[in-house]
């Protein structure tokens, strides 16, 4: 009897502490039920036949399917049928092979949208067909990559026209000119340049050149077969490669079209606009046996058909070195000038806060009034300058001069003030810079922080770890640094944390439509986004109207600079703009 009872005992306890694991299985369950409710990452479970069982609110959120209507769906039918093939195979195979999968997925929504979600897919510990096998969790990143392909697009193709920027072009020519060697045909480069485009910049305003520049664009594409390749070079000028040209009839008939296709007037802001274009024409093998000969023979075809009376074509000819002649005697001025700096001075655009409305600080730019040839525009004299390496020389002159003009500027007016200076390519690809730096600011006595060095991304992604340890030594000086022209170049946000930046520069193009066009608008707000996640100052280039202002300052950034504030203006010019600009906040 004792024994029997004995045994009652042991069997009770035994139900008691199973039932205490059922229970705290139970709970645990319910605890588990709740965090996959209410999640707000979109999570799916899925057998081992990849049949949705689960979804949470926050899946259907995502994918406008209720979990009745999505039970037992195929996850990979969720795949956008254009990406199916692609995607799927490679998914379904590590699952099964590695028991998990990571990667980008485009998918498709009930009511047809697409969208790209980051996927990290587990397998679980079971083979029950009734029981989840993987769990999937996506993350919707169809925003982000939309902006990182527009931001990725303008570093290949020009801001204005949309059409290749020079890297894309260099790549499409030396790619033809690969393939004509291959097969034994011939490649035309053709160099085009608009007739009197600057006196319509002049008259017209900006804003109506670039729209020119754009319809130009758009009637040189259609005018060239699908094979060949037009791209804008830089202002006015156009480069386009031909490949496969049959003989000189056949490109003499393409480039005819070209000059035709521009006789039609452009119907712009009630402008009745009406210009030509001048082109020169090389043929490679023939005319050059590199591309920047190339280049430099079409463009010195491109003067001669200018000099021909404009809206003409020119083959290239021996002949043409004329213009190379003239070129070896604008370096020659340059070097005569470049010894004394007598024919040189600097310039400062203001840059204001664009909530106060005070100027803060101001860009330097150089500008040379040479006694042979009057005023050279910087686009001119910078290109050989930076080819001979007189940039060098110049780039410390200008920093120099600046520093001392403005610590000057600062001690009269008693208000510390900063400069911001560009430094060029070659500049920024010399070893000494943070020498030559410190150099200037010990003979200038110039605070390092008042000193702001600005840099084009496309030149600190040239060469990464360099660029990385010359930023950090300048840094380390006291010097604070900017990025210039954002967005023209790689505009990556795991790039730019790596940099140790102060500033961020929206380039011009971005602003210059910003409140009339929306892809741009919706590019300065990811940029400004970008730029206050990471703690830098923005300063919105180009700001031409009060609605440019507006719209920016309204947007977050912090200051503007362009001819809505002030035109570039000499010192003694820049003292009586500073002292107005007192008086009328004073006032």
């Amino acid at each position: 009897m004792t024994e029997d009872i004995e045994s009652l005992k042991k069997e009770l306890a035994s139900l008691k502490g199973q039932l205490v694991a059922q229970r705290r299985e139970l709970s645990r369950y319910r605890m588990l039920s709740s965090i996959f409710k209410s999640a707000t990452q979109p999570i799916a479970l899925v057998n081992a036949n990849f049949q949705i069982l689960n979804i949470n609110p926050a899946f259907s959120q995502l994918t406008d399917y209720k979990e009745d209507e999505i039970q037992y769906f195929p996850i990979n039918a969720l795949i956008a049928h254009h990406k199916r093939e692609e995607l799927w195979p490679p998914v379904q195979t590590s699952l099964e092979q590695e028991g998990h999968w990571e990667g980008l997925l485009w998918n498709e929504g009930k009511t047809g949208n697409i969208y790209r979600v980051q996927a990290h897919i587990q397998s679980l510990d079971t083979d029950d067909l009734d029981m989840a096998k993987y769990v999937f969790f996506f993350h919707d990143v169809t925003h982000q990559k939309e902006t990182e392909e527009k931001l990725q697009h303008r570093s290949n193709y020009d801001l204005v026209t949309d059409l290749p920027n020079w890297n894309l072009f260099l790549n499409r020519f030396i790619s033809a000119l690969y393939t004509s060697g291959q097969e034994g045909s011939q490649t035309a480069l053709l160099f085009i340049g608009l007739d009197g485009f600057k006196i319509i910049n002049d008259t017209l305003g900006y804003t109506i050149g670039d729209k020119l520049l754009q319809e130009a664009a758009i009637r040189f594409e259609k005018t060239l077969s699908e094979e060949a390749t037009i791209a804008r070079f830089s202002g006015d000028q156009f480069t386009a490669v031909l490949p496969k040209i049959k003989d000189d009839d056949d490109l003499r008939i393409v480039t005819q079209n070209i000059l035709e296709c521009l006789e039609r007037p452009f119907e712009i802001e009630n402008e009745e606009i009406f210009i030509s274009c001048s082109v020169g024409v090389c043929i490679w093998p023939g005319d050059g046996d590199d591309v920047e000969t190339l280049l430099r023979n079409a463009d010195s075809a491109m003067h001669k058909a200018k000099d021909n009376g404009r809206n003409a074509f020119h083959f290239f000819t021996p002949d043409l070195d004329a213009k190379a002649q003239a070129r070896r005697s604008m370096e020659r001025d340059l070097r005569k000038a470049v010894k004394t700096f007598d024919e040189f001075h600097v310039v400062y655009q203001p840059i204001v806060d664009m909530k106060t409305g005070e100027m803060k600080s101001a860009e330097a730019l150089i500008r040379w009034h040479c006694a042979e040839r009057g005023l050279v525009s910087p686009d001119q004299f910078i290109p050989i300058a930076e080819q001979n390496n007189m940039i060098l020389s110049i780039g410390e002159w200008v920093l120099e001069t600046a520093c001392r003009e403005i610590k000057d500027w600062s001690r009269q007016s008693q208000t510390p003030f900063r400069v911001s200076i560009n430094l060029s390519s070659r500049q920024f690809k010399e070893h000494d810079l943070p020498k030559i730096v410190k150099g200037v600011l010990e003979r200038t006595g110039f605070d390092p922080n008042q000193l702001s060095l600005e840099i084009t991304e496309t030149l600190m992604m040239e060469n990464l770890q360099e660029a990385l340890v010359m930023l950090h030594e300048l840094k380390a000086m006291g010097v604070r640094l900017s990025i210039d022209d954002f967005g023209t170049g790689y505009s990556s946000l795991n790039y730019l944390k790596k940099f140790p930046l102060d500033t961020l520069k929206i380039d011009r193009m971005f602003v210059r439509e910003v409140t009339t066009n929306a892809e741009d608008a919706a590019m300065v707000a990811a940029i400004l986004t970008m730029a206050q996640s990471l703690g830098l100052e923005v300063v919105g280039e180009g700001i031409e109207t009060a609605e440019h202002n507006n719209f920016l300052a309204d947007k977050g950034c912090n200051y503007g600079q362009g001819y809505y504030y002030s035109r570039p203006l000499r010192i003694e010019e820049f003292n009586l703009f500073a002292k107005k600009q007192e008086f009328e906040r004073l006032s």
